[in-house]
């Protein structure tokens, strides 16, 4: 049986000679040197951060937790990005991906 698990929206961008990555879902975001840094970085927080609620001492206040929501700009701007990668605008200075994390985390 596979664990249950909850799909994360996020989105990468290029700002003035760095990396930042955003989870709307949680309100959360790094910065690095790469894509790929800050994608890694990104999906570390977002599993550190769910194990505290789900597992560690934030339990009480799960529920509250999980439902927390970046601001209005941030969640348009995600489905600005999202949708100028579909028609091919942007390359290689932003994107958007779901990330997926099992609700039981190891």
């Amino acid at each position: 049986m596979k664990p249950i698990e909850i799909l994360l929206r996020c989105y990468i961008e290029r700002k003035e000679g760095y990396w930042q990555a955003f989870c709307i879902d949680l309100c959360l975001a790094v910065q690095g040197d790469s894509q790929a840094e800050v994608r890694r970085k990104l999906h570390e927080q977002v599993h550190d951060y769910l194990s505290d609620i789900i597992e560690g001492e934030d339990q009480p206040y799960a529920e509250q937790l999980l439902k927390r929501k970046a601001p209005l700009s941030q969640i348009a701007k995600y489905h600005y990005i999202s949708f100028m990668c579909q028609v091919k605008r942007f390359k290689d200075s932003c994107c958007t991906f779901k990330d997926t994390m099992p609700l039981k985390l190891a």
